[in-house]
């Protein structure tokens, strides 16, 4: 469980501390106008006469009492806000150091890999088929270096609101048949099995690079997440609109995620002692992604198990 920030027990103490002085001084105040109205009333008694005083003060207490009540609500609310925005600030912290440990492992692991494979190649005598396998794992760890360096190049310029659209277009049939052959040996080496459903063609007005980014990130989470089971990719029209979809059989995700996995950083591991690579972005660009093509994404659950990401988008983008 997420420990709560020092300033945070800080802000609770000096609140409390400010809250009951706060109190203590308008009872002090309260009691001290008591006793000058209960005096004011005794000599009036004994004057023989009623005190318009006495009356004033107590107009005076009723003020000052209106006016703290006042103050002290401002002070609650301004308190409420200050501790939001400090937890808020704690929890972007912790995303962003959980992203720097994540991308820090995500660059070493494929740089070693290539470098592993290009000194192998450097140093030992292979035969054809051993340097195949080889050069196939160096080309598979750089486009995991791609892969990551794109993704961060993208959420920088989504931030920065810089990020534009070039539409276009696209063949959703042809652009399978691309990333097909693009991730068969990643698929491969996870003994994943890849179906693609794609048998009619489809014609959507998209930016190509944009909706590949998108599909891309949900195939490799489907094959990070499902190793050694079945994959499915494809798509289908339904009431003049286009549904991408990327199912797997892993372990699925709970309910209570579903809600989560689309923010920025965010993991459903701790950084720290997680089994699975990944730099907590790529949900979040599809999410973004998809957004600037007025789409929406969802996922539910798979039968028997696993998860299906739906890409949905209107007819006015085919």
């Amino acid at each position: 469980m997420d420990r709560r920030p020092k300033v945070i027990v800080l802000l609770y103490l000096l609140l409390g501390y400010v809250v009951a002085q706060f109190v203590w001084w308008g009872y002090s105040i309260y009691d001290l106008n008591a006793e000058l109205i209960s005096a004011n009333d005794a000599l009036s008694a004994l004057e023989g006469g009623a005190s318009a005083s006495a009356n004033a003060l107590r107009g005076k207490i009723w003020m000052i009492m209106g006016e703290g009540s006042v103050f002290l609500a401002l002070l609650l609310i301004g308190a409420f806000y200050i501790r939001k925005f400090i937890l808020r600030e704690h929890r972007l912290a912790k995303q962003e150091r959980n992203f720097l440990l994540a991308t820090t492992h995500e660059f070493n692991s494929p740089i070693a890999a290539v470098k592993l494979n290009l000194q192998t190649l450097a140093k030992r005598e292979v035969s054809g088929d051993q340097k195949q396998i080889i050069l196939d794992g160096a080309l598979s760890s750089t486009q995991r270096l791609e892969g990551l360096v794109s993704n961060i190049l993208m959420a920088s310029r989504l931030d920065a609101g810089k990020l534009e659209l070039l539409k276009e277009s696209v063949d959703l049939q042809d652009m399978l048949k691309t990333m097909k052959k693009r991730y068969a040996l990643l698929a491969e080496m996870s003994n994943c099995s890849m179906e693609w459903a794609a048998e009619e063609s489809v014609q959507m007005n998209v930016d190509r690079h944009a909706i590949e980014s998108a599909l891309g990130n949900l195939i490799e989470n489907a094959i990070k997440y499902a190793p050694g089971g079945k994959i499915t990719v494809g798509y289908e029209t339904q009431m003049g609109g286009v549904q991408l979809y990327v199912a797997d059989e892993g372990n699925g995700i709970t309910k209570n995620e579903r809600s989560n996995i689309f923010k920025k950083f965010y993991r459903t591991e701790n950084e720290e002692t997680r089994s699975q690579k990944g730099s907590g972005l790529g949900l979040y660009l599809v999410k973004e992604l998809v957004g600037l093509h007025n789409g929406r994404i969802t996922v539910t659950g798979n039968t028997p198990q696993g998860a299906i990401f739906t890409i949905e988008f209107k007819g006015k983008n085919t």
